[in-house]
């Protein structure tokens, strides 16, 4: 597939110039003397640049406390040089100051800005930067070492056809993303504003299904593979935004695990314990694989007691509501833990009418079942953009 849609760029690479890095790219080293004299608003850590997303649209506020004093321009490119393996790098859409932890990138006057971001976000930049990051447990890249990276550089004009093909299937992508959002804002609202009815009796979650306790384990008890005798284990970093990744698992053999902390399919796994607030609860659903899978011991995991019951859940799992109940049982707590007792006795007020119930989970799934489809659809673009950029640059 990417290599037909080569061909339809008419992309010709025997009059591209093998250059370095660092002979198209410089890393400006300008620092804020005063934010409000030099109009800057907008404050960028590395928890503002999401893995394998080439906008950097969020920052915190210069009103906020800060140490920062990098500063960047729009349409330079932010690149995470801690933990590069975090494939974080994003072009930047307004001006700001940025973390230490962040390396500004500006094209030099033979590389067009707005391509600069399609070659460092590929493969073989990253794998780059990996391998020559030093440190032990939080790894860092230098330029003076990214500067030395080799790659194909397209004469100034085909570069300005290359970019403005590459923008275009990235402007399909975020229009795709924007349906998805509002999608979802649908969705959120139709859980708030009907499904949770206050003026219903409360149902605890625990009428509804039991909490399955995390696996607890050393590291010694740590596998290399899996296989048939053997248990992957889910962590928090394996629930994100209400799917199940298993980018970072873990494996443990099976006689670590009780046969009743096997998930099964329409099994929750819910994060217990993390060092942000915002995290703690986080829940997905687990659809059955062709393995044995548990959750480790700051998880935690919820069987419904019914199809009902799993639907339902769902919902709650997804609302405001549910992250507000959340937030008051961490009020005040220094560590930031839930006890499965806390989602078994939590209780929400839900629409109790059978039939109402019925229509209204049926108008729930019928979107959700949108958002999985369009959500794959946005998946799969962007492993074809991920893909051709690979093989243009």
């Amino acid at each position: 597939m990417t290599t037909e849609l080569l061909q339809k760029m008419n992309i010709d690479k025997s009059n591209w110039t093998l250059v370095k890095f660092g002979d198209v790219v410089y890393e400006p080293k300008e620092n804020m003397k005063d934010a409000s004299a030099e109009e800057i608003f907008h404050v960028v850590g590395l928890e503002h640049i999401d893995s394998g997303d080439i906008h950097l649209i969020k920052s915190a506020s210069i009103e906020e406390s800060t140490t920062f004093t990098k500063k960047f321009k729009k349409n330079d490119v932010l690149f995470g040089r801690r933990r590069a393996y975090l494939k974080k790098a994003a072009q930047a859409s307004f001006d700001g100051i940025c973390s230490g932890d962040i390396t500004v990138f500006r094209a030099k006057e033979n590389l067009l800005p707005e391509i600069l971001a399609f070659i460092v976000n590929n493969d073989k930049f990253f794998d780059y930067a990996i391998k020559h990051s030093a440190g032990g447990l939080s790894p860092r890249v230098k330029f003076r070492d990214l500067e030395q990276y080799e790659f194909l550089l397209p004469p100034k004009q085909e570069q300005s056809k290359i970019a403005e093909l590459l923008w275009a299937m990235d402007d399909v992508i975020e229009r795709e993303k924007e349906i998805l959002k509002n999608l979802k804002k649908i969705y959120l609202l139709k859980v708030e504003k009907q499904l949770i009815n206050k003026k219903n009796k409360k149902i605890y979650f625990k009428d509804l299904g039991k909490v399955i306790r995390g696996v607890g384990y050393k590291p010694e008890d740590l596998l290399d593979c899996y296989n048939d005798n053997n248990c992957v284990i889910l962590r928090s970093n394996n629930i994100f935004e209400s799917n199940i990744n298993f980018d970072d698992i873990k494996i443990l053999s099976l006689k670590n695990v009780k046969k009743e902390q096997i998930l099964i399919d329409g099994d929750f796994a819910i994060c217990m314990s993390n060092g942000s607030k915002e995290l703690v609860g986080k829940s997905a659903l687990y659809i059955s694989k062709d393995m044995n899978v548990s959750i480790g011991s700051f998880c935690a995991g919820f069987r419904p007691n019914s199809i009902l019951s799993r639907d339902l859940i769902e919902h709650l799992f997804a609302s405001e509501s549910y992250r507000q109940a959340i937030k008051r049982i961490l009020t005040g707590s220094a560590i930031n833990n839930l006890k499965p007792s806390d989602i078994e006795e939590m209780s929400l007020r839900i629409e109790n009418d059978k039939g109402i119930l019925a229509n209204l989970l049926l108008e729930l799934k019928l979107i959700s079942n949108n958002m999985l489809q369009l959500d794959s659809k946005i998946r799969s673009s962007q492993l074809l953009q991920k893909s051709l950029i690979n093989q243009v640059f």
